[in-house]
């Protein structure tokens, strides 16, 4: 019995609404996080700057202004068509994005 498919509102984040990502700055490399534009990402989206009461210089940035988000979102589906083109419901959840899927795996 083949599994059933579960599509991903956001190809971004995979629905994560962030992305952890390594940057260097001043000479040290760390892990940092930035919200999504989509829907899920809302609730990361933070800025120290535009609090009320207590300002800070802290904040999460959009995906779409530290990454490019447009080569993440389009490996992130390749990975996802890659993991789910043997699922029940995958060539309808394709077609309901618009997307025709080739059927070997070299044109991905």
């Amino acid at each position: 019995m083949k599994e059933k498919i579960s599509m991903p509102k956001c190809f971004i984040c995979m629905d994560e609404g962030f992305i952890l990502y390594r940057k260097k700055v001043r000479e040290l490399e760390g892990e940092y996080i930035a919200h999504c534009v989509c829907q899920a990402g809302e609730q990361y989206s933070y800025d120290g700057t535009r609090c009320e009461k207590k300002k800070s210089p802290y904040y999460i940035p959009s995906i779409a202004a530290e990454l490019d988000h447009e080569s993440i979102a389009a490996e992130n589906l390749r990975n996802w068509i890659k993991q789910n083109k043997n699922k029940k419901g995958f060539l309808e959840a394709t077609k309901q994005l618009g997307l025709e899927v080739p059927q070997d795996d070299k044109t991905l």
